[in-house]
């Protein structure tokens, strides 16, 4: 492509631009989810200083997900109310500085309801963060006809971020006191919400502006339209299907710990291995399956999903070849659950309708996170109250849900099949 300005390609600068900053936010998301370096810390506090079983765990830090459902809200106040004079950067600041100083609080808390009260506070900056980055990549994605590549892109860092904290996790509850293990996993995590806000407002570039009560009004049209479109319910039937299959996270921890015996370093390592398969995931997704049909995708994603759940029939028993099993399990279904997560992100990205992009995406991300939630707090509670903490039916429900979703396949053929273009 040709271009008169001296300064080069401004559409490809400004694409460049955007993939770093899409990977550098989505590495620190990666950091200080709850499902990142706090994670196993946490996990192994709760079991052995407040002494939860799995289903308690798994229901006590269910309120976490109430800030990622609510994610739609966040996008609305991002879009038409202004902090300060800006719609992203200052509101990136805000939330980030938030989420980094609850960290520092939760360094120094024991009470289990004063951690849950500051977990609370990262949520919320960190799902509203999220929203605010995702309504760029869906704006841009649907232009540069890249929303899988920008997909990619994200979740090449989120993994790269996981293989990190789930060592540093691992090594930290192996290595430290539980409460000790905590507070310094917290005090890391701060860091990288603090990190974000200053390369927001340092790094965006962004022209002042008013609350604009004439497009407030054009985007309730086009929500109107969107949520009245047949392909949007079909989308959002299917995502609420695809995570609803009781997952077994939870009960796999307390399996591993209790069980398969495996010391909490080498379950930080396994974690580390499945971040790596991921990693490779959406690399191959970005290089290859964006240039295959969403019907594609889908097929791959529900048939990789269903045998890797019963795939850990393998390890219900200890063997001497656990550990190996475990380590080649969670690499190959690593990389195949981060085709699988970015084929159903992707599915979402291109339902959304054009001038209500932001709200949409958050809309179907808030179905995608409340199942995966409430999937979580199901198959918890039926490992132990309805399978004896056996944990070979939760593996074959989780299993047998997910091809399920085959049925569901035929609803989604107004979905554009298209597929994404090279880019450079």
């Amino acid at each position: 492509m040709s271009d008169n300005n001296k300064g080069g390609d401004p559409e490809g600068s400004y694409v460049k631009r955007l993939i770093f900053l899409f990977g550098f936010v989505y590495f620190a998301q990666g950091m200080a989810q709850a499902s990142g370096l706090i994670s196993q810390p946490l996990s192994f506090y709760f079991k052995e200083v407040m002494h939860f079983d799995e289903a308690q765990s798994t229901a006590y830090l269910a309120i976490l997900t109430v800030p990622w459902l609510i994610k739609p809200l966040y996008g609305l106040i991002s879009d038409f109310i202004p902090l300060l004079g800006y719609r992203r950067k200052t509101w990136l600041l805000l939330l980030n500085m938030l989420s980094a100083g609850a960290f520092f609080w939760l360094s120094g808390l024991n009470d289990a309801s004063l951690i849950l009260s500051a977990l609370m506070v990262t949520a919320v900056g960190t799902a509203a963060s999220d929203v605010i980055i995702d309504a760029v990549m869906v704006e841009n994605g649907q232009k540069y006809n890249m929303v899988g590549k920008f997909q990619s892109v994200q979740w090449f860092w989120f993994y790269a971020a996981q293989i990190a904290t789930s060592v540093a996790g691992g090594w930290l509850a192996s290595t430290s006191d539980p409460a000790s293990g905590l507070h310094t996993a917290a005090l890391i995590t701060m860091v990288a919400p603090a990190c974000v806000a200053l390369l927001a407002w340092s790094f965006l570039k962004e022209e002042k502006a008013q609350i604009n009560t004439a497009q407030l009004k054009s985007t309730v049209t086009g929500l109107k339209e969107a949520f009245s479109s047949p392909t949007l319910w079909a989308v959002i039937v299917f995502l609420a299907f695809y995570n609803f299959s009781p997952s077994f996270g939870t009960p796999m921890y307390y399996h591993m710990t209790d069980t398969l015996k495996f010391s909490q370093s080498f379950i930080g390592t396994l974690g580390a291995v499945a971040s790596v398969g991921s990693v490779f995931g959406a690399w191959a997704y970005g290089k290859f399956f964006t240039k295959k049909t969403i019907n594609y995708q889908l097929i791959f994603a529900i048939t990789t999903g269903a045998i890797g759940s019963f795939a850990y029939l393998a390890v219900v028993h200890n063997s001497p070849y656990a550990s190996a099993i475990m380590i080649a399990l969670n690499l190959v279904f690593g990389a195949a659950g981060a085709i699988a997560t970015l084929t159903v992100l992707s599915l979402a990205g291109k339902a959304c309708p054009a001038k209500a992009e932001g709200f949409t995406f958050a809309a179907l991300m808030s179905v995608y996170n409340g199942f995966a939630q409430l999937s979580a707090i199901v198959g918890s509670w039926m490992f132990v109250h309805w399978f004896d903490r056996a944990l070979t039916p939760l593996i074959i429900v989780s299993g047998v849900f997910t091809l399920f979703c085959f049925a569901l396949m035929p609803l989604l053929k107004g979905i554009r099949q298209q597929k994404e273009d090279d880019q450079k």
